[in-house]
């Protein structure tokens, strides 16, 4: 059957096994598809004061800006929630790439407080839409019954692109004083994080 959606009617559930599921494509595109949010909005995030800073905005504005990044999250999340259950997940995981490349465009036009509040709302979507769709794509290609093991790798790579994301955006600021060109250098991973997403179809199930 096909585990993609829009709704699960089979009786029979796909339950891979941590071995199965590394051994499929599908496994390895999620996990590069998940890649750009921990990286790239980690790395937003953590220089939240300083982008705002090279715009001439208060560093008091950015703080009040990841409330409006919070609120918006939760909206990105419950419309995730409700688009899961109707659509295939890859569609709504390579969507949520392109939210967050119209964020990371966003920061371009900020010039005024107000611009940092819709880039940060941009931005809390982006992560609201990865943040549901990651979680119950999981479960619907490969099954419940091992989910924590496999969950438990994805878990831990995205971890670790979120670590290294902060890194790079500081040192092309330490060298250039702004933030554009790392931004733009990494428009390529939302791209290519969708082109994954899109091709990341359900294992099949072998009889």
């Amino acid at each position: 059957p096909d585990l993609e959606g829009p709704p699960l009617l089979e009786t029979r559930e796909l339950n891979l096994t941590t071995g199965e599921a590394i051994r499929t494509k599908t496994f390895w595109l999620l996990i590069f598809a998940s890649s750009s949010q921990a990286l790239i909005s980690t790395a937003l995030v953590f220089h939240q004061i300083s982008i705002f800073g090279t715009k001439g905005i208060d560093p008091g504005v950015a703080a009040i800006a990841l409330t409006v990044m919070a609120v918006s999250s939760l909206i990105g999340t419950f419309f995730a929630g409700i688009l899961s259950d109707k659509y295939p997940n890859r569609y709504i995981l390579a969507g949520a790439q392109v939210v967050m490349i119209a964020a990371m465009l966003s920061t371009f036009t900020i010039t005024l407080p107000w611009h940092g509040l819709l880039y940060n709302g941009i931005l809390g979507i982006s992560g609201g839409l990865f943040m549901t769709t990651t979680s119950v794509i999981w479960a619907n290609y490969f099954g419940r019954k091992n989910l924590g093991s496999i969950r438990g790798l994805a878990t831990t790579s995205m971890v670790g692109f979120a670590a290294l994301g902060p890194m790079p955006f500081g040192l092309f600021f330490d060298r250039t004083g702004s933030y554009s060109t790392v931004i733009v250098l990494f428009l390529f991973l939302p791209v290519a994080c969708g082109i994954a997403a899109f091709l990341a179809r359900p294992p099949k199930v072998k009889h």
